[in-house]
């Protein structure tokens, strides 16, 4: 039954519309799904106005009270996020799913009772399918209805009809408010045309292409869905074929709809005979992955994608096979303003990525001067209104995407990417890069990072190392171990990135010596130039990912998950994937096995669980199991214990004695030439006097520990020793203490000198007068700068113990009397037995008490070291710093505010009775530090013990700690 079509001439506005339908008696589907047996139920216009009435009669009886405006939002939101879009809308009523979305409103009720002003927000349940389609799909006249009053006067067209919200890739997402007007002309987007006297647009034009479009595996919160789920049937007169609902044989009850996937999403539109689907990228490189998916693609007469970029290579494909793909281009803010092709060969097949635009819209074209231009919509009051105006010369919406123009057809466009750099993933995803690669270009081991990723599932950084780091990537052990020592600062800056940005292992690319990074006169890396030499690596790096996760299918399955069974079907995969014999007991990549090979592995490995009664433990095999495990028989013994339960890092091989062995190994290595004579001592220096040597400034205690030397008079100067970062070592001491609520005043104190060095060197990496002025002037060395991870093994610390020993070898070749103060760590005291009392206050001979991690091994290192080094020293074991008392501020990137965060959502805080907290506020523990860098006033000497362990001395248990939160 064809369909009433209502104007879209600004004459109606939208719920004036939904009565037309009404009075028009439209029975023309507007939606339509099947069930599993393939049999239609088809909801026509008429039924759905009405079925609009009737939710307006549960949510506002009588229609009494303040007009309320719609706002799907997204569930994928952090709770945090989702209140921001309330707050700032001023919502305090959410329609949600209890059942299934019960702890994000939890999450945000308590979100909201931290707020400066709460208020009240009413939660309530969505109404029934039953309450709002009595009679679904055979809807008559002759039925029940009452209609809902009507409004005493008409809706103004430019009154906000609903609000849909941003992704918040950039932070919080932004609520965009939506007016009638704005969307009426998205509705009526396209070049007008005359055909059976009907003005054509672009909608009509999909519509008449295909009138059955699989639309339901779209996000509805997201401007693209409510496009082609409301406007394209309700506007324009189409059929969106949707998932059939949950609760269909219990209408009166909730059921979770169903969750889409590629497959259901292709299946469910075959079972509804849709002759075109509406799909985003990540769906159709599935489908084009398996060729029955394609036979059917070929059959629709229309595939359309938006919302990310599709690969050019799988666009190419599909086309050749003779699928109608067609590209869509829009955003919340202004609609879908292109065209959309009727056939192929409308527009060559090679164009299928470019577009044209609608004359309704007006486009100004903003150069870059570099081939590409930023699309920028004027405001057209009469034709398209668009919902955001940003621009700070005329009305109109700035996109920052970049296009770039047709050789040929200069009316033809396409997407390449953003003003900003962000990355458009395949699954529409979208990746900020600028943060992440500054983080991994403060490495002072990394020359130049730029993340990849567009139209790809999985992000990915070509690395460029600092010309002092000899790496060849095509060697496959000085790769891995380059990855391994940069790989800190990877974890860095993934931390607070979205999971879907996050850097693997395997996706580090390496430059190659002889194509280095592409840079501009003034240094900076151009990255668009870059990448392109690197498109050959970067294609054979996504290429060895995707095609492992099928790889190894001949191999017969082990014949259990046990040590003893895995060893032999490791030793098979391992020896095809290498071309030659592997040894369980040796090191794989000691044997020619390299990174790509690791890759394969990991995916065997995963792809093995998944088809096994074991599946949840696929999730579990880390990423670089094969780096962390590099011999067969600990590769087996590690995926045992997963399959166990336990974890992959818990069939850790070294025996208690091998590591006590490399922790006094390391010992003996840097405590080398302390029997050499120390200068002549000149007498104690005045306190007046003291010249201090901070190294690692920046993070929370070094921060503390810097403010209060420069509040100090008994100090005269401080040197800032820190790495090398891309910005100056100013900005981040700025930042650092902007983020800790320190005074910044102090920061413009003339006895303040910023150094940038690296301590693993003998001179610092300073030049030699910077070093003898430091060797001649310091009086007390405070050493700070260190990696916190727990993970790495002591080798992973080496640099930082040679660093130690670099800036002893400082203060013993000074005739200053200089005091070297360590900040040490309880970690050090890792693997003392506690039945044997407190750990004692003095330094332990015995490696063993410092088993565990390698970061508490290396401080124990250290401190061995140091009192070898005939200084007059003292190491503070430090036990956890919280928060400054003035300010609380507290690193967001430790353990307690994550916990806190997280435990938002959850609703508890984890609790034991038994749980001892004895945490140090930042300034009480750099008070104590910087106690020791003076002598004390009543008898003008130096009072210290060579160990000094800084813990709270009355602990709490964690249930009365936690009472604070």
């Amino acid at each position: 039954m064809s369909s009433v079509l209502p104007p879209l001439d600004c004459t109606l506005s939208l719920d004036e519309i939904i009565d037309f339908h009404i009075s028009h008696n439209n029975f023309g589907a507007a939606f339509s799904f099947a069930d599993a047996q393939g049999c239609i139920t088809d909801i026509s216009h008429f039924e759905f106005a009405r079925a609009a009435h009737r939710v307006a009669h549960i949510l506002r009886p009588r229609r009494v009270g303040l007009e309320g405006l719609p706002f799907p939002i997204s569930n994928r939101n952090s709770s945090a996020a989702v209140l921001h879009l309330l707050d700032t809308t001023k919502c305090h009523r959410v329609l949600i799913t209890k059942t299934s979305l019960g702890p994000l409103t939890d999450a945000i009720s308590a979100e909201l009772a931290t707020l400066s002003a709460p208020y009240d927000l009413s939660v309530e349940e969505v109404p029934f399918l039953g309450q709002l389609y009595p009679h679904l799909g055979r809807e008559s006249p002759s039925d029940e209805f009452t209609p809902y009053p009507a409004p005493s006067t008409r809706t103004p067209l430019n009154t906000v009809a609903m609000y849909l919200h941003s992704s918040g890739s950039t932070g919080f997402p932004k609520s965009i408010p939506e007016t009638h007007r704005t969307l009426l002309h998205y509705a009526a987007r396209g070049k007008p045309q005359q055909s059976l006297q009907l003005t054509i647009h672009a909608l009509f034009e999909s519509r008449e292409l295909a009138p059955r479009q699989a639309v339901g595996a779209l996000p509805p919160f997201h401007g693209f869905a409510q496009v082609e789920q409301h406007a394209f049937p309700i506007l324009a007169g189409g059929t969106a074929c949707i998932y059939p609902p949950s609760s269909l044989s219990t209408p009166m009850e909730y059921r979770i709809p169903i969750v889409p996937t590629a497959e259901n999403a292709i299946e469910n539109a075959r079972r509804a005979k849709a002759d075109g689907i509406v799909a985003v990228p990540a769906m159709i490189l599935e489908w084009a992955a398996e060729k029955k998916h394609v036979e059917y693609l070929k059959t629709l007469n229309l595939l359309a994608y938006s919302g990310g970029p599709l690969s050019e290579r799988v666009g190419d494909k599909l086309v050749k096979e003779g699928v109608n793909l067609v590209s869509m281009y829009g955003a919340t803010e202004f609609g879908f303003p292109g065209i959309v092709k009727r056939h192929q060969e409308e527009m060559d097949a090679r164009e299928w990525s470019w577009l044209r635009f609608s004359d309704r819209v007006h486009v100004r074209w903003v150069s870059q001067g570099d081939g590409t231009f930023e699309c920028q919509f004027l405001t057209r009051p009469d034709t398209h209104q668009v919902a955001v105006e940003n621009l700070p010369d005329v009305k109109g919406y700035s996109t920052k995407d970049l296009f770039e123009r047709h050789p040929m057809k200069h009316d033809l466009f396409r997407i390449v990417g953003r003003l900003d750099d962000v990355l458009i993933m395949a699954n529409g995803e979208k990746t900020v890069p600028g943060p992440m690669e500054d983080v991994m270009m403060s490495s002072p081991l990394i020359r130049g990072a730029i993340m990849f990723g567009r139209e790809r599932n999985q992000i990915g950084v070509l690395i460029e190392p600092h010309p002092q780091q000899k790496v060849d990537p095509s060697d496959e052990k000085q790769l891995a171990e380059y990855r391994n020592v940069i790989w800190p600062v990877i974890q860095e800056a993934n931390e607070n990135a979205p999971s879907f940005a996050r850097i693997y292992k395997e996706m580090i690319l390496v430059t190659q010596p002889s194509k280095p990074m592409v840079r501009a006169p003034k240094g900076t890396v151009i990255k668009k130039a870059t990448l392109a030499i690197y498109d050959a690596e970067i294609d054979a790096l996504y290429n060895t990912i995707e095609a492992s996760s099928s790889a190894g299918s001949d191999v017969e399955a082990s014949a259990s998950w046990t040590e003893k069974d895995l060893e032999p079907w490791l030793m098979t995969h391992a020896s095809q994937l290498a071309d030659r014999p592997i040894r369980v007991g040796d090191d794989l990549f000691d044997q020619g096995f390299d990174s790509l090979n690791a890759t394969f592995l990991r995916h065997r490995i995963v792809g093995a669980l998944r088809n096994s009664e074991h599946k949840g433990a696929a999730a579990q095999i880390p990423q670089n199991i094969a780096y962390s495990h590099p011999a067969i028989q600990d590769l087996a013994a590690a995926i045992a214990q997963v399959v166990r339960g336990g974890d992959a890092a818990g069939s850790e091989s070294d025996s208690i004695d091998d590591q006590k062995a490399a922790v006094e190994a390391m010992i003996t290595k840097y405590s080398q030439g302390f029997d050499s004579p120390i200068p002549a001592m000149a007498t104690t220096p005045r306190s007046s006097d003291a010249v201090v040597l901070l190294t690692g400034t920046t993070g929370a205690l070094g921060s503390h520990i810097l403010a209060m030397l420069l509040e100090s008079a008994s100090v005269q100067r401080v040197y800032a020793f820190n790495r090398r970062g891309r910005t100056v070592i100013s900005e981040r001491q700025h930042d650092a203490f902007v983020d800790r609520s320190l005074n910044t005043e102090l920061l413009s104190s003339a006895k303040l000198v910023f150094l940038e060095g690296d301590t693993a060197k003998a001179d610092l990496s300073l030049p030699m007068d910077v070093w003898t002025e430091l060797r001649d002037t310091v009086t007390v060395v405070i050493h700070n700068a260190w990696m916190l991870d727990f993970n790495k093994k002591l080798s992973s610390f080496e640099s930082h113990i040679k660093g130690t020993r670099n800036l002893i070898d400082l203060a013993r070749s000074s005739a200053n009397a200089v005091r070297f103060l360590f900040t040490s760590s309880i970690a050090s005291a890792q693997g003392w037995d506690q039945s044997r009392g407190p750990f004692p206050e003095e330094m332990q001979l015995d490696a063993s008490v410092a088993v565990g991690s390698g970061y508490g091994e290396s401080k124990y290192a250290s401190e061995r070291i140091l009192a070898a080094s005939g200084l007059e020293a003292a190491s503070f074991r430090i036990g956890q710093v919280s928060g400054a008392t003035k300010s609380g501020a507290w690193s967001t990137t430790d353990w307690v505010p994550a916990v806190a965060k997280s435990s938002l959502p959850l609703g508890a805080f984890p609790s034991h009775p038994s749980s001892i907290v004895s945490w140090l506020p930042a300034e009480a523990v750099s008070g104590a530090i910087c106690s020791k860098q003076t002598p004390c006033k009543k008898t003008h000497s130096y009072e210290y013990r060579l160990v000094q362990q800084s813990i709270n001395p009355r602990p709490l248990t964690d249930t009365d700690h936690y009472h604070v939160f």
